[in-house]
């Protein structure tokens, strides 16, 4: 590892040297996560932009198992106030949290973690310490103010002088409001490792510390199980015990259903250890999930769901909260801006839109359709389905009625049974549906063929609507529970274009973040972008990760005046 880089900046700007941290890690044998921010002080309602680094082992160009990070900003004893879920299928992804505007001024973290690093625990976890202001309160959070966390390092940057690696210039040292600013930076021909990733943040002096990293000391055992690496994304994962007893029920089918927007169905069969997990559409936004489990006679069944997100109690060192006089009024200014920007720009953060288009359910186009509307109205669901030309009959089957799809091309349909979903969630006591009103149908739609969903083999589909999307007054399954569930964020946090008028403010706190900047060998990279209104001095930081895991932070500034 080399020890030794040298920043030179030109047109005499100040700088910082880059440091490096590659002999304080210890990497976990799965997924490891390095974090940089935009600023390390935070005014309560913005957004903490991030870029993570991921990779697998100890090699940087290794390929990660998991597909999704999860990134939290948490107090000092690990209560979560804020997190946010993101699709990475590169070594690296950058997005952004919010910060909730009734928190107290104080040290938050924002940490970053692959579903598989939850069996190493949260000391496995990429972590970065920030201050959040709330000007509003002038309570200070309190925290156990825990100095010294087992298991972790808490590691600073050094000011020893270095090699020549980044050669960083400006057009000028000082620019005036709304001024274009032209920055250069070249890497030289050194011999030290390339590159990897590297963001850039333009933000006021002061805000931006270089990283500060907590990293476990030796590497952690695998002492937890159930957390697989979410390689197709998203995934839900549970467990089905004896509702009177924590003990597992192996085998069962588990059905899971999203309501709404996303139209889609699952089905498994939980473990021998009663453990289930489904991999979900990479949908974004929230949406409603039912989830059962089929009869099991007079067992009755419990459904235990994991956390998405991480609950294990854990405390992160503390120091005394404190600001020094001219964070004191940079902070002011960030304020006065954050209040000028809610006044000018209530809509500034472009709206998350979804992805999904719900012309069709999840098995596509049906194979029939019956709209009862057309019908003369009759007065059961039976009599619709034997009255009519339709696909679907219903027979007794032991006194019991059950649902039988006719097709003359598939004989296997006698085989399984049917999968009956009421707004797409599946019932499996057709006397439940039979009880239902008619009038609360809008259409019955059928698929006559074989379909497996999740390993599952049915005997065609039958999809009930109602026309109220109410399930059409059905008691759902007892053993069902419904779940708010958050699926994905989008990746960029990108804010629309609203400082080009020129009679509007620019009361930017961030001025620019690049994630994932590109800098190759002996080319230079040119960035522009145009001074904001609020006077004052400003950083410009570039931090990242060579391929040979080593952390550097570079650091220069420029001024604007009136």
């Amino acid at each position: 590892m080399k020890k030794q880089l040298l920043c030179k900046l030109l047109l005499g700007f100040l700088y910082l040297p880059i440091q490096t941290f590659a002999g304080y890690f210890t990497f976990n044998p799965g997924d490891n996560v390095l974090l940089n921010t935009d600023r390390s002080i935070y005014i309560t309602g913005e957004q903490v932009h991030f870029f993570a680094t991921v990779w697998n082992g100890d090699d940087l160009n290794k390929p990660v198992q998991s597909q999704i990070l999860y990134c939290e900003i948490i107090t000092p004893d690990g209560d979560k106030i804020a997190g946010a879920k993101f699709l990475t299928n590169q070594p690296s992804v950058g997005g952004c949290v919010n910060i909730p505007r009734n928190v107290l001024t104080g040290y938050y973290y924002i940490r970053a973690y692959t579903k598989l690093m939850r069996n190493y625990g949260p000391e496995s976890y990429g972590y970065k310490q920030i201050r959040i202001i709330n000007p509003g309160r002038v309570e200070i959070l309190a925290t156990s103010n825990n100095k010294n966390t087992p298991g972790l390092k808490m590691i600073q940057p050094t000011s020893d002088g270095f090699k020549d690696m980044l050669i960083v210039s400006s057009d000028k040292a000082v620019y005036g409001a709304r001024d274009t600013i032209t920055i250069s930076v070249q890497t030289t021909n050194s011999p030290v490792s390339g590159f990897k990733n590297v963001s850039l943040s333009v933000v006021p002096e002061g805000t931006q510390s270089s990283s500060i990293l907590l990293q476990s000391s030796k590497k952690m055992t695998n002492e937890k199980s159930g957390y697989y690496p979410e390689t197709r994304g998203l995934s839900i994962s549970g467990k089905l015990t004896e509702a009177s007893s924590t003990n597992p029920i192996p085998g069962k089918k588990v059905n899971l259903s999203i309501i709404g927007e996303g139209r889609n169905f699952m089905a498994l069969r939980a473990d021998s250890s009663g453990r289930f997990f489904f991999a979900l559409p990479d949908y974004y936004g929230s949406r409603d999930l039912f989830i059962c489990a089929e009869k099991t006679g007079l067992l009755n069944v419990k459904i235990w769901i994991d956390n998405d997100f991480c609950t294990t109690p854990f405390q992160l060192p503390t120091p005394e909260f404190t600001l020094t006089e001219q964070e004191r009024i940079t902070a002011q200014n960030m304020a006065q801006n954050m209040q000028i920007n809610s006044r000018f720009y209530p809509d500034s953060l472009q709206e998350i839109q979804s992805t999904n288009k719900e012309e069709s359910a999840f098995y596509g186009q049906p194979s029939a359709v019956i709209y009862l509307d057309k019908y003369i109205q009759l007065p059961t669901l039976e009599e619709y389905f034997n009255e009519l030309p339709s696909q679907v009959k219903v027979r007794k089957r032991k006194g019991e009625s059950y649902f039988s799809i006719q097709s003359s091309g598939t004989a296997n349909l006698s085989f399984y049974d049917p999968l009956v979903l009421v707004d797409w969630v599946a019932v499996d006591e057709p006397s439940k549906i039979l009880a239902v009103s008619p009038q609360n149908i809008s259409r019955i739609e059928v698929v006559n063929e074989d379909y497996v969903k999740g390993g599952q083999t049915y005997g065609g589909i039958i999809s009930i609507i109602s026309k109220k999307g109410d399930f059409a007054g059905i008691d759902l399954p007892s053993t069902g529970i419904f779940i708010s569930y958050h699926f994905l964020d989008e990746n960029n946090c990108v804010e629309k274009n609203k400082y080009s008028a020129t009679n509007m403010p620019d009361v930017r706190n961030t001025i620019l973040w690049k994630p994932d900047i590109p800098l190759q060998k002996s080319k230079a990279e040119k960035i522009v972008f145009t001074a904001p209104d609020t006077p004052g001095k400003y950083s410009i930081v570039f931090e990242g990760v060579t391929t040979k895991g080593e952390v550097f932070s570079v650091t220069n500034s420029f001024e604007v005046n009136n």
